[in-house]
């Protein structure tokens, strides 16, 4: 069932700005259905705030008055589209609820990290303005931007396994887990050097909430669900601002925003599906001059294998943003040797580009041994699957 909440910021009675924020694509809350009880209009009861709303499909009776809801944000533009999910009957445990906080915390923080990565490129280059900069943030910024995986190195599987590694997902459970002297590789994880140019900043006196930017920097909350979507790429702010107090101001804010990102695909990395286990990885990765979000999705179904099987099934989604020319898609599925490959693009002339290479593919797949179900090439990018089971990110209690 959706249902749509009609003059949300004329009604009377506006959001709280945090709770606005928290209203993300994905994001997860819970209502009290409340109805008139003359005319029976319906509202929802969000956030001890109260909304007018209209069913937009599913049941024509709608929510009784009274009815706890669980409602997931559809979009949030023009209106505020809610699709009902479930009516939740037993308290959550202290693990989902400590989940929820977090989540609550970093999810109206989080950015798009390729804006951090923009400016960190501007950085490296020595561009006009740099040397306004004091030296130890400059010096930070260059580390964490030469620590960044280069592109062309991730067709090895052993490199691309030590970049996933330093990705900044795992830095916490790998610290949980080492015996002994700490690792040098700890000293070179992205996460490690994010929060070493947070402090370099905080050290100079910058201050995120300081500056604000209309640019597309907020994305949805990263979910093993649905499409993996692409995070656009951004140009570098830092060359437009003159003052070196606001070029300050505007680096902290994108990096205390890339280190909420980070934080928010590990919390959604904290609950797995007991069916199907799937990890999520934002990986930024240097192409010359310049850098991308690399997004992965790595997903285990073993319950072939439970079923009696044997089999398990793997599936490995790509997509990243190629600029001007548009995003790119692979998703390949592995049910023991049998491997199958679908390539997306937006751009028609990289979709044709990729079609002349298949045949290619097909054999060096064959001659590792694996039984090529097929190799297509398609035109856009994935549209989400009907079935799809919405994830449990983030409840606002009503």
């Amino acid at each position: 069932m959706r249902i749509d909440l009609v003059n949300l910021l004329g009604s009377g009675s506006s959001p709280s700005p945090g709770l606005l924020a928290e209203w993300r694509v994905g994001a997860i809350l819970e209502a009290v259905a409340v109805r008139d009880a003359r005319s029976g209009q319906l509202w929802l009861d969000i956030g001890g705030q109260r909304h007018p709303a209209r069913l937009a499909s599913g049941d024509a009776s709608g929510p009784q008055s009274g009815e706890r809801l669980q409602v997931r944000v559809l979009r949030n533009s023009p209106v505020l589209a809610l699709e009902t999910m479930s009516t939740p009957s037993e308290s959550p445990s202290e693990e989902s609820a400590v989940i929820a906080d977090a989540l609550r915390k970093f999810v109206p923080r989080q950015q798009n990290p390729a804006l951090l990565l923009a400016n960190l490129a501007w950085i490296a280059q020595r561009k006009s303005g740099v040397e306004t900069l004091p030296r130890p943030v400059v010096q930070a910024a260059a580390h964490l931007w030469h620590a960044l995986p280069e592109a062309e190195a991730l067709g090895d599987a052993n490199a691309l396994e030590a970049a996933l590694q330093k990705s900044g997902v795992f830095l916490e459970a790998n610290l949980a887990t080492h015996r002994g002297p700490l690792d040098p590789r700890f000293a070179s994880d992205l996460k490690t050097l994010l929060l070493t140019l947070h402090r370099a900043l905080q050290a100079q006196g910058a201050k995120p909430s300081s500056t604000h930017s209309d640019a597309a920097g907020h994305v949805p909350v990263p979910s093993s669900r649905g499409p993996l979507t692409t995070l656009p790429a951004a140009p570098a702010t830092l060359a437009v601002l003159e003052e070196p107090s606001q070029q300050l101001n505007e680096l902290s804010r994108q990096t205390d925003g890339a280190l909420a990102r980070l934080a928010t695909v590990q919390i959604s990395n904290s609950a797995p599906d007991p069916a199907v286990q799937s990890m999520l990885i934002d990986l930024p990765v240097r192409h010359e001059d310049r850098a991308a979000m690399l997004r992965l999705k790595i997903e285990r179904d073993g319950s072939r294998r439970r079923d009696g099987d044997g089999t398990e099934s793997w599936t490995v989604e790509a997509a990243v943003d190629l600029g001007p020319i548009g995003g790119l898609h692979a998703k390949v599925t592995l049910v023991g040797k049998r491997i199958g490959v679908q390539l997306r693009a937006d751009s028609p002339a990289i979709v044709a580009a990729l079609s002349q290479r298949t045949p290619e593919l097909e054999a060096m797949l064959a001659e590792s041994g694996l039984d090529v179900d097929r190799v297509v090439c398609l035109h856009g990018m994935p549209a989400g699957e009907a079935g799809a089971r919405p994830a449990r990110l983030l409840d606002v209690r009503a």
